[in-house]
């Protein structure tokens, strides 16, 4: 048992957030098995992190892992983009060596930025791919992971064959899906304008008959959405997926900027869900998230760092970048903060295991220290979101592992 003296900050529902100064987290076989005002505590205190705060382990809903070393490098639209540094830095996974490196150090900075789950993108090759899985699994960390597929509209080095494609996320999948309960393999068409019809079918069949995860981008940039449209001849963007079959409960949709409300109710009588991006959405000046038409419609949502056109793994950046990109519509900082854990691990379908400090829950802790040390007040929790940048994290917990040293209390 280890017992850890802090203080609490734990999202409750959307738009509330439960302030607890001073509580003992005791920790037990790697979940919470208490959670107890200090006043109330008689045993001893393991480590003093009086002056620090306790969140539950931030949840990135949409990242790219082969682009980690690309962030802030500009060209501001998604498709010149891809093909100048996107495109030329994901070639470099072919090489082994290079994917393992590349692994770790995306790994190390989303635990040093106080991720415990994510949804990664990898390079479009089977070997990236399962390196990346490997080292997640070394390393503890909570993710679904896919091999990004193309067949079609790319360069040469990444463009896969869709049979081989296809048989190659399957593999994949039959590996690690149960392997591991921290880790499952997810289904990863690129996006539309790289993957044919036939390869979208086949990843929809296949991953609707065994309930899979599947992710890939949508409705992104307004080039983008012409280009569909050129390629496949269909009213919108959203229709494609629909033919495909990639409209399911368990989809997650990148970016869904520029959707019709025809395209908004599609997606919500599909269940589908939504990784909203907005520092990416940013950078590439694609434009401003719908946010309360998606609310409205009832979709599921939460938010994805989006690297390497998002320039940070530091969720608590990415719920300042909500607040910033809507022009009109006002997002309270709870709410943010609520959809970097409790809301997306609902949407994954983890909120019984993770989410937010709980006892019974697993140990998915961040702790963080305010600038100075000075104390927080409750309603000062929203520093936390417009202050981001001067708070440092201390340690970051995944199943009670110090995601730095290795131990498990």
């Amino acid at each position: 048992m280890m017992n850890i003296l802090c203080n609490i900050i734990n999202p409750v529902f959307n738009e509330k957030i439960e302030f607890l100064p001073e509580q003992v987290i005791s920790i037990a076989e790697g979940k919470i098995a208490a959670i107890t005002p200090k006043k109330e505590f008689r045993d001893k205190i393991d480590e003093d992190r009086s002056t620090e705060y306790a969140l539950p382990g931030f949840i990135d809903l949409h990242t790219h892992l082969s682009q980690y070393r690309i962030r802030g490098f500009y060209e501001p639209a998604l498709l010149p983009w891809l093909n100048k540094f996107v495109f030329p830095e994901e070639e470099r996974s072919q090489n082994v060596e290079y994917a393992e490196k590349i692994s770790r150090e995306f790994f190390a900075s989303m635990l040093k930025a106080g991720t415990t789950t994510a949804v990664i993108y990898t390079a479009p090759y089977f070997a990236a791919c399962e390196v990346a899985l490997n080292i997640a699994e070394e390393i503890g960390i909570r993710a679904l992971i896919g091999m990004t597929m193309m067949d079609m509209n790319c360069p040469e080095n990444l463009q896969q064959d869709s049979n081989k494609a296809l048989e190659d996320s399957i593999l994949l999948y039959e590996k690690w899906h149960g392997k591991n309960p921290k880790l499952d393999y997810i289904f990863t068409p690129r996006f539309a304008p790289t993957c044919s019809l036939k390869l979208m079918q086949e990843v929809a069949k296949y991953a609707v008959e065994h309930n899979a995860w599947i992710q890939t981008h949508l409705s992104e940039n307004k080039e983008e959405i012409e280009l569909v449209k050129e390629i496949f001849g269909l009213k919108n963007y959203t229709e494609v997926y629909q033919k495909a079959g990639l409209l399911t409960e368990n989809s997650i949709f990148a970016h869904c900027i520029h959707l019709s409300n025809e395209e908004l109710q599609i997606l919500a009588e599909n269940k589908c869900k939504i990784a909203h991006c907005p520092d990416s959405n940013f950078f590439l000046k694609s434009g401003e998230f719908p946010l309360q038409k998606i609310e409205n419609a009832g979709i599921e949502y939460g938010l994805g760092s989006d690297v390497g056109a998002g320039t940070s793994l530091n969720m608590l950046h990415h719920t300042k970048m909500m607040n910033y990109r809507q022009s009109s519509y006002p997002v309270l900082p709870a709410k943010a903060l609520y959809h970097i854990t409790l809301g997306s691990a609902k949407l994954l379908g983890i909120d019984k295991i993770t989410g937010s400090l709980e006892t019974g829950k697993e140990a998915d802790i961040v702790f963080l220290k305010t600038p100075d040390n000075h104390p927080l007040s409750e309603d000062g929790i929203s520093q936390l979101v417009f202050c981001e940048q001067e708070f440092s994290i201390t340690q970051t917990l995944v199943g009670g592992r110090n995601a730095k040293l290795g131990i498990v209390n």
